[in-house]
């Protein structure tokens, strides 16, 4: 895998977006990406279908004045603007597909008030259905990502968000997170000796799965496990070493896809204090 050559940000034009198109320009300007803002001109809500090609064109004017202003200051970075009508995830997805994209951009509009990601929201669908990585930008600034966590269970369908991490970013960067479960654990008496050998065990797992992946550039990377929930414990790693981005991998598209998506991936999204890519397992890249 090689950097992006597109990268597409699905904004809705609303300022909580911002920290979101900052962050898509400035990957697009060290990678020398093409950008996209892609625009979703939604008026299934227009009750009359009299009114509703009149106000969808006032809204495509509205929203190209709008994003013209936005892509006219950004300086060596020129977005192409996309408004198109309809649901916004079907919209993005739309475009990433003409596009090409190779990276979704999308910040957190789609949360509600309580924190919880909204499962029809846009962010959730796009997550679903994206044949590309999803980049939910949570963070405010512009600096390069420098420190980098990427979740993984150690199985095949995980090797795709360690290998973006690696085409993305220096491995000296990246740490590699296995959450790992222990069995029995309350029937053993010595509990501590036990943890502290299957966290051992866990580690060596680990290493082994980064080098079959990757070969000897696995020696630089920083491999660290823990005992218990993974989303829990990868958003207190995240808190802890004030980590800029988090990658984790789904599992397919059905099956697992759902079980990973529900129980860690949106709940990555959800809970950790940094920006979260969640990169689509290689089963996941092509049309069921």
């Amino acid at each position: 895998m090689s950097l992006p050559n597109c990268i597409v940000l699905a904004t809705d034009l609303a300022p909580r977006t911002d920290r979101a198109q900052d962050r898509a320009v400035t990957l697009a300007r060290g990678w020398r990406a093409k950008l996209a803002f892609v625009y979703a001109v939604d008026v299934a809500g227009v009750p009359s279908d009299a009114v509703k090609e009149p106000a969808a064109e006032v809204a495509r004017r509205r929203a190209y004045r709008l994003m013209q202003a936005e892509v006219s200051n950004l300086g060596d970075v020129m977005p192409k603007v996309v408004i198109d009508e309809g649901n916004a995830a079907a919209v993005v997805l739309k475009a990433a597909q003409m596009e090409g994209a190779d990276l979704i951009v999308t910040g957190t509009a789609s949360i509600s008030p309580l924190g919880q990601l909204l499962p029809g929201g846009t962010t959730a669908k796009l997550v679903a259905e994206a044949m590309a990585p999803v980049l939910v930008v949570k963070k405010r600034g512009k600096p390069p990502y420098n420190r980098i966590i990427v979740a993984s269970d150690l199985s095949d369908a995980s090797v795709a968000a360690l290998e973006t991490a690696m085409a993305l970013f220096q491995p000296s960067q990246i740490t590699l997170y296995h959450a790992f479960d222990m069995p029995y654990r309350g029937l053993i008496d010595d509990k501590v000796a036990y943890e502290a050998g299957t966290r051992a065990n866990a580690l060596n797992e680990t290493r082994a799965f980064a080098s079959r992946t990757l070969g000897p550039s696995a020696d630089s990377l920083h491999i660290e496990a823990g005992y218990g929930d993974a989303a829990r414990l990868i958003t207190q790693y995240a808190a802890e070493t004030e980590a800029d981005v988090v990658l984790a991998g789904t599992h397919g598209r059905t099956g697992l896809f759902r079980v990973l998506l529900g129980s860690v991936a949106l709940a990555l999204i959800d809970d950790v204090p940094c920006d979260v890519m969640i990169v689509p397992s290689k089963g996941a890249r092509s049309p069921v």
